[in-house]
């Protein structure tokens, strides 16, 4: 137990002092108001720093508290710095601090909005949990996990207990929600219990997870009095049974009273559904898009771009055609799972000879374009070791190769675009446990982590496009960047923001980046790749007949299909904004989102499942991809119009680089405020 001194600092007792008028019919607040003699710079750090100090003061705890009146109290602490920061003088900030000043302001009212709504511990990530969300794994990672010394394990004990008290509040939690009738849907609870369940397995063992630092130290021995050992078992026994009585309360009582029929067609699992669940979505889609957008608004963009973006698919398409005739066969897996030849008729009967894209979308779905489904035997490659984590070995290795490939001319292209980048990142499959669960990439602490399962990954015609948003120049950049070329005086706080709609905004603009990068060939008039003359993976001088297996003619096919990986990709964020919105603000079940994105795209049936299940458990999330790039891409426009010649785009990535994550309103007010600046 921590000890506590009675001698309150000034920030504990200014919290103190907040926390107890809530509740008070007055509104008088005390707030310590910034000193005149500062500098604003100045006053705008203590700000900062200040609201950490009181965050940490009002909850030092490692998991963190997640509970109504833990809300309640957050959202005092908020305004009470809110009002800290109005006091100050904006206008007389520099342009880099006005950045950091409208990032607080934006972050202190989207969190007291949130907890004035009901139910406000829903305001955090954490609630629900959810199988893609799931901070029961995460969390129970983190308390079993080895470390390093005896004296680090004496310490570690405590965050196991930590563990326990938080799992056990969650199911407190969780317990509210059936008399607040805010539960997850059933459809999405199952999803949650099997992905708890299976991610709780390590090393054989049911709570292997929870017994890695209890292992380590039963083996190491040395350093472990009897009695420690003893009380450490204790202690992951009792994180263990409270993982127990999560799951099995989810699974009884919860499962019981919550919405729907645990089918994929039921219609009533989205958050619009939930008491007062149409102000929580759009909330949720404020605190995700930070464009102040309506969920009727972003509906309907949606639409739109997804029906504009099939006339570039149908192009692509045609020159399929001429490269291959109007009928094509290739082995298929049909609804019944079975293997079969089809004829793919990829024109339709008509006078005009139209492109049948559903044909065209069916086509690339074929066996030959899956890794792992190709017929190919692939191994013995520098991945082998590596790709033991992953279910299917052949799959992995083959896809390694062609990433890793990709990866070198990659960094090659990207060079004149941005500054020097030293960082490295490596890629790796997701491990066996986790494919079915984690969609088909993610970045993280220098690795783009590839979903090589040949049922849940991407087509081989994705690898240019998927590289580029996860790694080079995607999120590794952006990660790299903030390490490498960070601004000279970036207060804490700032290191700390996290928006999705900047960062997923970003990655998906630099997969348009890689048009003009010419990774798919040169541009013509209209800035659509011409597929020769290309910067990618598609050499001319390679061996289309052993190339992923053959599945290309000529550099130019190869050039076409990956250009369609990145058009499918940019179709995928156009649907999102639609079955998001769909899902949690008009009624669709997963059902009718799979028949949409299947309609209206050519991503593989694993892809359309996993994609689904997100956009029901991660509310609001899909629509800040399309949000973030629109934004970027205004503002690439008017850089290159207002500057003209000036326009350096080593400079302009700089400039939406090196500040780090900020809402979208604010980076346009950056991006305006660089543009007047004297180059």
């Amino acid at each position: 137990m921590k000890k506590h001194t009675l001698h309150l600092s000034p920030t504990a007792f200014a919290i103190a002092m907040t926390l107890a008028l809530v509740g008070c019919n007055d509104e008088t607040t005390i707030v310590e108001q910034p000193k005149d003699t500062e500098q604003p710079a100045t006053q705008l750090r203590s700000v900062f720093d200040n609201y950490q100090s009181a965050i940490k003061t009002l909850d030092n705890t490692y998991f963190g508290q997640i509970t109504d009146q833990m809300a309640s109290s957050r959202q005092s602490v908020d305004r009470m710095y809110l009002d800290k920061l109005e006091q100050i003088n904006r206008d007389a900030l520099s342009d880099e601090d006005k950045i950091y000043y409208d990032t607080f302001r934006f972050d202190r009212n989207i969190a007291i909005r949130g907890a004035s709504l009901p139910n406000p511990r829903f305001g955090n990530f954490d609630i629900p949990i959810t199988h893609f969300y799931n901070y029961i794994e995460w969390n129970a990672s983190a308390a079993g996990s080895k470390q390093d010394s005896p004296d680090a394990y004496h310490k570690h004990i405590q965050v196991i207990r930590e563990f326990t008290a938080w799992a056990n509040n969650l199911l407190s939690q969780y317990s509210l929600a059936i008399t607040d009738g805010a539960q997850l849907p059933q459809v999405l609870t199952s999803r949650l219990i099997d992905s708890t369940a299976e991610a709780m397995r390590a090393n054989g063992q049911p709570y292997g997870l929870l017994e890695q630092g209890l292992n380590d130290i039963k083996a190491t021995g040395n350093g472990y009095s009897a009695e420690f050992i003893a009380e450490y078992q204790k202690a992951v026994e009792d994180a263990q049974a409270s993982v127990d009585e999560i799951i099995a309360f989810l699974g009884g009582d919860y499962f019981t009273s919550a919405r729907g029929s645990n089918s994929a067609s039921d219609t009533n699992i989205g958050w619009g559904d939930l008491p007062n669940g149409q102000a929580w979505y759009q909330w949720q889609l404020d605190r995700n898009s930070t464009t102040g957008k309506s969920a009727m608004e972003l509906n309907q963009l949606g639409e739109d771009l997804v029906a504009d973006a099939k006339a570039e698919m149908i192009r692509v398409a045609q020159l399929i055609v001429e490269k291959r005739g109007e009928t094509i066969k290739a082995k298929w897996r049909n609804p019944q799972d079975d293997v079969i030849e089809r004829t793919f008729n990829l024109v339709n009967a008509d006078n005009e000879r139209s492109i049948n894209l559903d044909e065209f979308f069916d086509y690339l779905n074929s066996e030959q374009f899956f890794y792992g489904r190709d017929g190919r035997t692939i191994t013995g490659t520098p991945y082998a070791e590596l790709c033991k984590a992953a279910s299917e070995q052949t799959a992995c290795e083959a896809a390694l190769i062609d990433y890793n490939i990709f990866k070198t001319d990659a960094n090659d292209v990207v060079a004149s675009y941005f500054k020097p980048i030293k960082t490295d990142y490596t890629i790796v499959p997701v491990p066996k446990n986790r494919e079915k669960y984690d969609g088909v990439a993610s970045y993280g602490g220098n690795e783009f982590n590839l979903n090589t399962h040949p049922d849940y990954s991407l087509q081989k015609w994705n690898v240019s496009t998927l590289l580029l948003h996860e790694a080079a120049p995607g999120h590794h950049f952006q990660n790299a960047y903030s390490i490498e070329y960070p601004p000279a005086d970036k207060p804490d706080y700032i290191k700390g923001v996290w928006y999705t709609a900047y960062a997923e905004g970003w990655a998906l603009y630099t997969e348009w980046l890689g048009l003009e990068m010419g990774i798919y060939g040169d541009l013509n008039s209209e800035g659509k790749p011409t597929f020769v003359n290309a910067t990618g993976m598609c050499k001319p001088d390679l061996d289309y007949t052993t190339f992923q297996g053959g599945i290309y003619s000529d550099a130019e096919e190869c050039n076409a299909l990956q250009y369609f990986g990145s058009l499918n990709e940019a179709q995928l964020r156009n649907m999102r904004l639609a079955v998001d919105t769909g899902i949690h603000a008009k009624g669709w079940s997963i059902e009718q989102a799979q028949n949409y994105m299947n309609q209206n795209s050519a991503l593989g049936d694993g892809d359309i499942e996993s994609e689904s299940f997100r956009y029901a458990a991660y509310v609001g999330q899909a629509v800040s991809y399309k949000s973030g790039y629109l934004v970027i891409m205004e503002m690439l426009e008017l850089a290159q119009s207002e500057l003209g010649s000036q326009f350096d785009w080593a400079s302009f990535h700089d400039q939406l680089l090196k500040y780090g994550d900020q809402p979208m309103e604010v980076v346009e007010t950056s991006i305006k405020n660089w543009i007047k600046t004297p180059k």
